[in-house]
């Protein structure tokens, strides 16, 4: 499993410029905003959820948006989402609360948890999220998010979620 220090050297590797800012421990958007104010960017609120058959997705939406988990089911054709548990995040996505995050789908190396990203978050030139701990902030650009995804070799499904 992947961690903060081996992800930050597989970007390295991997050649993609970010920018890192550590922070205090930080377990929502708001939170998260006070910490790092001026930073530009799309900022994302990422939910992980199941459904009644066991089906994972990662949803990355705007944080200044509400998710609303009965429309979202439809859209991703999908019926009774909830949360997933602390446990099954940190098996599926090597994370824990408050730390979860797209480049989480690193860790999920038999491809059962599907990304989707909203295209609000998509229409942004930077993307910033947690580097697998709610301890720091990365910002990257589209680009190198969206070759990142395809490294961690995860198909990026980007919809209107919200």
């Amino acid at each position: 499993m992947y961690n903060e220090q081996t992800l930050l050297q597989l970007f390295d590797q991997l050649e993609i410029k970010y920018e890192y800012r550590a922070h205090e421990a930080v377990f929502t958007c708001e939170q998260a905003n006070t910490a790092l104010p001026e930073n530009a960017g799309a900022h994302c609120k990422n939910l992980f959820v199941k459904d009644e058959t066991g089906r994972m997705w990662l949803l990355v939406i705007p944080d200044d948006r509400r998710a609303d988990l009965k429309a979202i089911q439809e859209k991703i054709g999908s019926k009774r989402l909830s949360f997933c548990s602390a446990e099954r995040m940190e098996e599926f996505l090597g994370v824990t609360p408050g730390s979860v995050t797209p480049l989480a789908v690193i860790n999920d190396t038999g491809n059962r948890v599907q990304l989707v990203v909203d295209k609000i978050v998509m229409g942004w030139d930077i993307i910033r999220c947690h580097p697998l701990a709610n301890t720091a902030t990365v910002s990257i650009s589209r680009e190198d998010f969206e070759k990142f995804i395809r490294h961690a070799g995860h198909e990026l499904n980007v919809i209107n979620l919200v």
